[in-house]
């Protein structure tokens, strides 16, 4: 589910991501904490807010305020 970052497996808080989760069948999402990923994980993690970073820069300025 990509969710707005909380700062959870070092992505930057407010980058839209996303991430591994969890419902409580009400409603509430919440990001699953303390998977045990290896370097592959990581590294295809590290692309892809990369990626992200690169597409929110290019519409920053069409965006207000």
């Amino acid at each position: 589910v990509a969710l707005c970052s909380d700062g959870s497996y070092g992505i930057e808080p407010g980058l839209i991501c996303s991430f591994p989760t969890r419902t409580d069948g009400k409603g509430k999402v919440s990001i699953v904490q303390g998977l045990d990923l290896n370097d592959f994980c990581w590294e295809k993690i590290r692309i892809s807010v990369e990626e992200l970073k690169e597409e929110a820069a290019a519409v920053r300025d069409l965006l207000p305020g």
